[in-house]
């Protein structure tokens, strides 16, 4: 019998999904409800986008569902009313989708401060195509650009207005960049690559107040006491699981929607996955744990045995203004850090050893061995013999070893 699943959320964890079961090749009647004109696309490279390096084509991450049949896309469609009794999903068209199975793929919501933005023109965000649109619009007219966040988003954001050539000023809270990934030391060499860049930064401040010329922005007043023009204010501080709707719908909620190792809500017809999930203490936010968690489900979903989801320490990777990036561990653990630092080549790395075992690896302009650092964090392997050569890699240290085992 061919099981109705309806998706709730058509971003990147969908397409994940629908890769997985397409992969099954199990007869399904999927129907996938999203509020955006386009659905399923790679939000990852959306600052690419705005920064002119990609195109809206680059994106689409749905080029292949001849595996998946029986597929159909409701976009720029909202949910109405859900109905966990009847079995049902009700659109704002009127529409209702009976389901045997019903996964809510919400993704998050920008975390704005709580500031009253209501009405003010130029105070935008980066979360979606249609923002980056609204933004590549307002850079015509040039100006200065403040994007509040040193994190990823905020940084992503930044890259892009400066590649528009707006006046860029990052304002980020913390001492240094991307304090979550990065010690001090990676994030001021970090800061210092962007700098040449032409990206300026304001550090351990925030917003207390808009300055506007009736609805339009002329400026902010930091926390500190400081006045800034602007013409253009870009929140990228973070996000927050998006769980308004399963939880009005009468899931168990916390941060996000609760979930157990097969990604199975409260309600056991019912599943989460992405952004709008939480398992334990812990919501999501990388792409890795995404797809591992669509695996799960799909095999859920398509009844084919296999192991749950397990959350575990994922590694960051990624590139921001040609700057590449590698985090794995905890940032601030403390042990024997073996340090390496180039700032004529904007090349840091940091790997901490704990009774003789990788427990923390940070890698600022090179993260060609990130992938083996992570190896040898999540295996907790003795490399107490490898000490002297770990910053070299993988190939060095294979070569040690092939020679200690000659001799």
């Amino acid at each position: 019998m061919t099981s109705r699943i309806v998706i709730v959320g058509a971003g990147m964890a969908t397409a994940y999904l629908l890769q997985e079961l397409a992969q099954h090749r199990h007869a399904l009647d999927i129907s996938v409800i999203g509020e955006e004109a386009r659905g399923c696309y790679n939000r990852v490279l959306l600052s690419g986008v705005l920064a002119g390096e990609n195109s809206e084509s680059d994106l689409d991450m749905l080029d292949d569902l001849e595996g998946c049949p029986g597929v159909n896309f409701f976009l720029g469609t909202r949910v109405d009313k859900i109905d966990l009794t009847l079995r049902t999903v009700t659109t704002d068209g009127g529409k209702t989708l009976p389901y045997d199975y019903l996964v809510f793929a919400t993704g998050a919501l920008i975390a704005r401060p709580k500031l009253d933005t209501a009405g003010a023109g130029g105070v935008e965000a980066l979360r979606t195509l249609d923002d980056v649109v609204r933004l590549k619009n307002m850079a015509v007219k040039g100006g200065r650009a403040i994007v509040v966040g040193g994190g990823l988003l905020g940084l992503e954001a930044a890259h892009g207005l400066n590649e528009l050539g707006l006046a860029t000023t990052v304002l980020h809270r913390r001492p240094w960049l991307m304090n979550r990934q990065l010690d001090r030391e990676g994030g001021e060499l970090l800061q210092s690559i962007l700098e040449h860049k032409g990206i300026e930064f304001c550090l351990e401040d925030s917003v207390a107040a808009l300055h506007l010329d009736g609805q339009r922005l002329r400026g902010i007043r930091l926390e500190g006491g400081q006045e800034q023009g602007c013409d253009l204010l870009v929140f990228a501080t973070g996000i927050k699981p998006n769980k308004a709707l399963p939880q009005l719908a009468g899931l168990a909620c916390d941060r996000g929607v609760l979930v157990d190792e097969n990604m199975r809500a409260s309600d056991d017809r019912c599943y989460a996955l992405g952004e709008c999930s939480q398992m334990g203490e812990q919501c999501f936010g990388l792409v890795a744990p995404i797809r591992r968690q669509a695996a799960v489900l799909a095999r859920q979903l398509a009844r084919v045995p296999g192991e749950g989801y397990t959350p575990g320490e994922s590694a960051t990777q990624l590139k921001i203004a040609g700057v590449e990036i590698f985090s794995a561990g905890p940032v601030d653990m403390a042990g024997e850090a073996l340090l390496v630092r180039d700032r004529v080549r904007g090349v840091y790395r940091r790997l901490v050893l704990r009774e003789g075992r990788l427990v923390s690896a940070v890698l600022v302009g090179d993260k060609r061995e990130g992938n083996w650092y992570q190896e040898l964090i999540s295996s907790g392997a003795d490399v107490s013999a490898l000490r002297r050569h770990l910053m070299f890699g993988r190939d060095v240290c294979n070569a040690v070893r092939q020679t200690a085992r000659a001799a």
